[in-house]
């Protein structure tokens, strides 16, 4: 009578939960969701090599740091520093608990993550906010003029960010914006940078309505690719 549920598991993750997030770490793989945990994979094998926990509620994203630390934060509003060697966290940074980041009224939560060497650049319910990892407080705010964040890259010494708007700010690490070019785009859902692999690099914006904005030399709109094509 019913449907029965069956709780299906394959190495430590369960199926029945979503994945919100992976990045590579050295040889592995690490994955993040609802469950509050993060599973760091062998690549190789595919055996588990660690869980990380700590979260409370979901951990929306996580992003390697070096080969043997990375960063992560979700529904907690809490972004922690972990260390592949030791197993644990090494630091954490709460964002909304800084008063010049703080938005009660859009909540605590984060979305939004990026971490280049010993910067990191969060945001979601509060505010997008530039964080030294040194330091135990807020470097700067990164004012996107109340644009709800949903996009962050470092690209060397610069900060690409984007949100539900049309623009696409370009910051320095002292938080100042160096310029913001408009796409076409009424909101920006991820940001893919190519500084590497072309002797001109392009930065690729994705979002809605359903189409690809290419920009040369990360500024200048190029052409527009649609999503869906007949």
């Amino acid at each position: 009578y019913g449907k029965q549920w069956y709780q299906r598991r394959v190495r430590g993750i369960e199926r029945d939960s979503a994945i919100y997030s992976v990045a590579w770490i050295g040889k592995s793989v690490l994955a993040c969701g609802d469950r509050g945990k993060l599973v760091e994979i062998d690549a190789k094998t595919q055996a588990v090599c660690n869980t990380y926990q700590g979260h409370q509620g979901s951990v929306n994203v996580v992003k390697a740091r070096d080969p043997n630390t990375f960063v992560s934060a979700g529904y907690d509003g809490v972004c922690r520093v972990w260390d592949t060697r030791t197993g644990g966290e090494v630091k954490s940074l709460t964002p909304g608990l800084w008063a010049k980041a703080a938005r009660p009224k859009m909540g605590k939560h984060i979305t939004v993550l990026d971490v280049w060497e010993d910067w990191v650049v969060v945001g979601g319910g509060p505010n997008l906010s530039l964080w030294y990892l040194k330091e135990d407080t807020g470097f700067c705010l990164l004012d996107m003029v109340g644009s709800i964040p949903s996009a962050a890259k470092f690209t060397q010494d610069s900060i690409i960010t984007a949100g539900d708007s049309p623009f696409i700010y370009h910051w320095g690490l002292s938080g100042k914006l160096k310029y913001k070019v408009t796409s076409k785009l009424e909101r920006v859902t991820d940001l893919h940078l190519d500084t590497i692999s072309r002797n001109q690099p392009f930065l690729v914006a994705a979002g809605s309505p359903a189409e690809l904005d290419i920009f040369m030399d990360l500024g200048y709109l190029s052409h527009t690719v649609p999503y869906l094509t007949q």
